[in-house]
């Protein structure tokens, strides 16, 4: 009875040990660590790594348990990823939007995006110039009929000084574009977020008149998720092959558009 009462506290010792021993390896993992997980787990399943002994690895894997399960979840895409940007970027990619935001000194039209007829320029302050200022066709309203010249309130493009040109951009690099003051007419974040959801000329996108295709995403939606995109930090997406930007060739009457320019 004796020898059996000494064996059980000699084994209970034991165990006291080698829980000890690994505890004195473990530290909770740190939030600079717990950032880098997102590149990939740590040795260890997220905790400090440590050469063990072979009889507590057991032991210190408890301990990693809860690191480890975060370290999985953290490879999932979240609004900090720029995710939330590539939800509503479809936008501003339509032609409604690009047409006033593309590659040249002036305006284009159509759905593909043919430069601007009448050889209508950008102009000083972005509303044309000489006798062929915007306000001549375009009034604060679109004109009813097929076709017939659209308009709304500040019609005109971006000014020289801050063109904000997005065309052929990547999904980062347009984040990072409209969100740079020297671009954005120096706007500060709830200014661009104002201006994207509430200005009258952006809205004309989704009422553009007869003839025309309106933003296929709802301006409700859209502003929703512009506003999701600022309230996460308006994070940008990373540049990489899968969101790279396909530019398909100008086609013939493109061309030619831009060569009598």
């Amino acid at each position: 009875m004796k020898h059996s009462l000494t064996s059980v506290l000699s084994a209970i010792g034991i165990e006291v040990l080698v829980l000890a021993a690994a505890m004195s390896f473990w530290r909770p993992i740190s939030a600079a660590e717990r950032s880098s997980t997102k590149h990939g787990p740590p040795l260890g399943g997220g905790c400090e790594s440590h050469k063990l002994p072979s009889d507590t690895r057991s032991v210190f894997s408890i301990g990693c348990v809860g690191v480890s399960g975060e370290t999985t979840a953290s490879a999932t895409p979240t609004a900090s990823d720029g995710a939330v940007f590539v939800e509503f970027v479809s936008v501003l990619r339509h032609p409604r939007c690009m047409n006033c935001h593309s590659r040249g000194d002036f305006p284009r039209q159509g759905n593909d995006s043919h430069p601007h007829t009448m050889n209508v320029r950008r102009g000083p302050e972005g509303h044309g110039v000489t006798a062929e200022k915007c306000s001549t066709c375009h009034q604060d309203h679109n004109l009813a009929g097929a076709h017939m010249p659209p308009g709304a309130p500040n019609w005109g493009l971006p000014p020289p000084t801050t063109p904000l040109i997005w065309q052929d951009l990547s999904d980062g690099q347009i984040c990072r574009s409209i969100k740079d003051p020297k671009k954005n007419k120096n706007r500060n974040l709830d200014q661009l977020v104002e201006h994207l959801t509430e200005d009258k000329l952006v809205a004309w996108g989704w009422n553009p008149g007869e003839g025309r295709d309106p933003i296929p995403m709802s301006h409700d939606e859209f502003a929703a998720k512009v506003k999701k995109w600022r309230s996460a930090g308006a994070p940008c997406p990373a540049d990489t092959a899968q969101n790279a930007v396909v530019v398909a060739p100008l086609t013939e009457g493109v061309q030619n558009g831009v060569r009598q320019q």
